[in-house]
């Protein structure tokens, strides 16, 4: 027996890795005897990991894994006893879980390789699934009829007896009958872990709706062009089929082998699912502009820019990433933003006691706007040293009041919240009050 960790690494991941053997459809009981009478036809198992439960984990002290297995390994090997994900194997010392085998079941033998690195098998405390299908359930309905079957049998919940287990994890994903998928939404602890007799379940349904149409477009520069492919069925549906439970909008993105896509129109216009009832079109191909690649949240940030601003950054030759960076360095509040602050004619419409409007500007206002400042020395001023404005508030002058109460003249601290985001007095930060994030 022999173990490799860089095998394990690569071909099993982490414990959250465990996909396939773990996530699929709900096996059907068979009893262990009925295993053993068909070993002799059963394949040699070519590799295995195995973990310890955590709580047997503790106990093993100055001893490696395999060091505790291998006398309870080489006695499953002799009898020629079937094993597979989820079987329970009890050594001398600690209690250890198959995580997965290949192929998924056989008999282990001289050759086999053991890969026992990893964190332990966690018993959940508390574990939050959610559904959905073709017939909305009760969450009561939804218990009784398929999560409460689902641990029963050979798989029912951990404790003294058991003899197998369903490994789960957050995100997981099981298809049980009748169209009806269950989802592991959260555990307590995290981690990959099992049920136990003491594990408290809570089970709900999900009513996010199916998408009655969805236009979703491949992007040009992403397809292949050495071969001839047939979209829908090369990338499209594989990626749909191998993602059922994934939610959508418009403008959001994905990718699969290599080619991006897009869902450039959906309805209904809501987060939604693709089901079986779906329409899906996918005929055209999109180019790969600044507008069709920048995701939903940053297209809200540039919308809020002046239009001739707006077109002069989509239609450059910057990445997604670069408007990203240059979006997140801004200093100052967007046209929009600075629009939803409180705005009146002095004097204010409630009791004020501050007079003066105090603004440090870059750069002297033009015909009209307050014109007592204060500079940092004597003489004329200079282009692009900074001014402080301290005129006091006249009858009738547009003002304007952060949401921290200090008031300033409209031009001056419209000028000021374009570079800095912060008030000039009590530097209290206007956008995250303004935008309440």
């Amino acid at each position: 027996m022999r173990g490799c960790s860089t095998w394990n690494l690569r071909h099993f991941g982490s414990a959250m890795g465990v996909d396939s053997d773990l996530g699929g459809e709900a096996q059907p009981a068979t009893s262990s005897s009925e295993h053993v009478r068909r070993a002799d036809a059963e394949e040699c198992i070519k590799k295995l990991h195995i973990l310890p439960l955590k709580e047997a984990d503790a106990r093993i002290k100055g001893k490696s894994r395999m060091e505790v297995l291998a006398d309870t390994l080489r006695q499953i090997r002799n009898t020629k006893e079937v094993v597979r994900s989820g079987d329970l194997v009890k050594a001398t010392e600690a209690e250890f879980v198959v995580i997965k085998c290949d192929p998924p079941q056989g008999c282990l033998s001289m050759d086999t390789d053991f890969f026992v690195d990893g964190a332990p098998v966690i018993c959940f405390q508390k574990i939050q699934f959610s559904a959905w299908g073709p017939t909305e359930l009760s969450s009561e309905q939804l218990f009784n009829e398929y999560v409460r079957p689902y641990f029963k049998g050979e798989y029912a919940p951990y404790g003294p007896n058991a003899k197998r287990v369903r490994l789960l994890y957050t995100g997981q994903v099981v298809k049980l009958d009748n169209d009806i998928y269950l989802q592991v939404e959260a555990t307590e602890p995290t981690g990959l872990g099992l049920v136990s007799t003491d594990t408290e379940i809570f089970a709900n349904w999900d009513s996010t709706p199916e998408f009655e149409k969805v236009h979703i477009l491949p992007f040009m520069d992403t397809l292949p062009r050495a071969y001839q492919y047939e979209l829908f069925s090369d990338y499209l549906k594989p990626y749909l089929v191998a993602n059922p439970c994934k939610k959508y909008q418009a403008n959001d993105f994905f990718t699969y082998q290599g080619v991006q896509f897009k869902v450039v129109a959906c309805e209904p216009d809501t987060l939604a699912r693709i089901g079986k009832s779906t329409t899906i079109f996918c005929e055209g191909q999109l180019q790969p502009s600044l507008r069709n690649l920048l995701p939903p949240n940053l297209m809200s940030q540039v919308a809020q820019l002046p239009q001739g601003l707006q077109m002069l950054l989509l239609s450059s030759e910057r990445t997604t990433r670069e408007v990203e960076e240059m979006l997140n360095s801004r200093r100052g509040l967007f046209p929009a933003t600075i629009d939803e602050i409180e705005q009146f004619d002095w004097p204010p419409p409630h009791a004020h006691a501050q007079q003066t409007c105090m603004v440090l500007l870059r750069h002297r206002r033009g015909p009209g706007s307050p014109s007592s400042v204060l500079r940092p020395s004597p003489g004329p001023p200079r282009s692009g040293l900074p001014e402080v404005c301290l005129e006091d508030f006249q009858l009738t002058q547009p003002c304007r009041r952060l949401p921290c109460s200090h008031v300033f003249h409209k031009t001056c601290i419209d000028e000021w919240l374009r570079r800095c985001t912060d008030c000039p007095i009590c530097k209290a930060n206007v956008d995250r009050a303004v935008r309440n994030y």
